[in-house]
C-alpha cells in the first residue's frame, strides 16, 4: 500500500510489526508494516529512529513534502544506477540535435493530448465553444514540428498551454468554481490548488519510475538543465499532465465531489484544501492510479504506475539507441 500521512504533528513509530501513527500520545492509526510499499509525508511529521531504520533496511521509499504538497526530498537506499545508461545520458546532453528531437516529441505529445481531450469534451458542449482553442493548439503543433531550437519549442509549448487552459476554464459545470489562468505557486483558487497538488503527486510517481530504470532525473532535453532542477523529470511528466491530473480534477468538480467549502485561505492568501478534503483528494488520486489503461506501444492493459515505468524504459532505450524515436504516451 501507498501510505499518506497528513496530520500535522504526527509521529511515526514501530511496534510489534506495526507502524503506529500517534499525536500527543494518542494512536491515530495502526498499519501492518508488511503492507507498506511507500510512505508520503506531508508537512510537520516525525519519524522515530526505529521506524527510520526499518524503512532503510527494507528499502521503503519515504517522500517528504510540505503541508501543501510541494516536494522537499526523499529517503531511500540503494538507488538503482544504470552506469552505462547515465554515461549515455551525459553524452546526449551535449548533442543538440538529439535534444531538439526529444523536445519536439515531448511538446507535440503534450499538445496532442491537450487537443484530443478537448475534442472528446467538446462533444457534450455547445457547438463551437472550444473551436478557437482547438484550432490554435493544432496550429501550434505544426509550428513545433518545424521548430529548429529548444528555445523555439519551449516558446510554442507556452503558447499551446495558454490556449489549452483558456479552453480548460470552459469545462466546469459548476459556476461556483472560477478558473482564470494557471497559477502554480502559490495557488490562489481551489482549481489551482487541486492542479498543483495533483502535479506534485504525479512528479513523485514519474520520478519513482525513473529511479527504477536508472535514469538521471537532472539530464533533460526540453527544460533547462541546472544544478537543482530535475529537467528530465519535468520533461517526462508533460505528456501525462492532462491524462492523469487535469481530466481528474475536472471530473471531481463536475461530479460535485468537491465544492468551494472544501477549501480555506491559509498563509499569505494561499487557497488550500481543508483537512478532510485533502484526505479525500489523495484517496481519489490513488483510485485514479489504480485504473488500467492501454499502453500505446504494445496495446497491453496496465496499471498506471506500470505505464509510467514502461515509458521511462522507452525513453532509456531511445537514449541508448535501441528505439529510434521517442513516442509520448497517449490514450488509445
Amino acid at each position: 500500500m501507498i501510505l499518506y500521512v497528513t496530520e500535522q504533528g504526527a509521529v511515526l513509530s514501530k511496534e510489534l510489526g506495526k507502524l503506529n501513527i500517534t499525536k500527543d500520545g494518542k494512536i491515530l492509526s495502526e498499519v501492518p508494516l508488511k503492507k507498506i510499499e511507500k510512505v508520503n509525508l506531508m508537512g510537520n511529521i516525525s519519524l522515530t529512529p526505529q521506524i527510520l531504520n526499518y524503512f532503510l533496511d527494507n528499502k521503503i521509499e519515504v517522500v517528504f513534502m510540505t503541508q501543501y504538497g510541494k516536494y522537499r526530498g526523499k529517503l531511500y537506499t540503494n538507488e538503482y544506477r544504470n552506469v552505462m545508461l547515465r554515461l549515455k545520458q551525459y553524452e546526449r546532453s551535449t548533442d543538440e540535435s538529439f535534444k531538439i528531437r526529444m523536445a519536439r516529441s515531448i511538446v507535440i505529445g503534450k499538445l496532442r493530448n491537450y487537443y484530443d481531450y478537448l475534442v472528446s469534451r467538446s462533444k457534450n458542449l455547445p457547438k463551437g465553444l472550444l473551436s478557437e482553442e482547438m484550432a490554435a493548439i493544432r496550429k501550434t503543433q505544426e509550428k513545433v514540428a518545424a521548430a529548429n531550437s529548444v528555445e523555439e519549442i519551449m516558446g510554442f509549448e507556452g503558447i499551446g498551454s495558454k490556449f489549452y487552459f483558456q479552453a480548460f476554464s470552459k469545462l466546469f459545470k459548476s459556476e461556483e468554481f472560477n478558473f482564470e489562468k494557471r497559477i502554480a505557486h502559490p495557488p490562489k483558487d481551489p482549481v489551482n490548488a487541486m492542479l498543483s497538488l495533483g502535479y506534485s503527486l504525479l512528479y513523485n510517481e514519474i520520478e519513482a519510475a525513473m529511479n527504477a530504470v536508472g535514469l538521471d532525473p537532472y539530464l533533460g532535453n526540453l527544460h533547462t538543465i541546472d544544478v537543482s532542477k530535475k529537467s528530465l523529470l519535468f520533461d517526462l511528466t508533460e505528456e501525462f499532465r492532462n491524462i492523469i491530473v487535469d481530466s481528474f480534477v475536472i471530473n471531481l468538480i463536475n461530479k460535485n465531489e468537491f465544492t468551494p467549502n472544501d477549501f480555506e485561505k491559509v498563509e499569505e492568501g494561499i487557497i488550500y484544501f481543508s483537512k478532510e478534503a485533502l484526505k479525500r483528494f489523495i484517496n481519489r488520486f490513488e483510485e485514479r492510479l489504480s485504473v488500467k489503461m492501454k499502453y500505446h506501444l504494445d496495446d497491453e492493459e496496465n496499471y498506471t504506475r506500470t505505464i509510467f515505468e514502461k515509458q521511462a524504459r522507452h525513453y532509456a532505450r531511445v537514449v541508448l539507441g535501441d528505439d529510434p524515436d521517442y513516442i509520448p504516451f497517449y490514450r488509445k
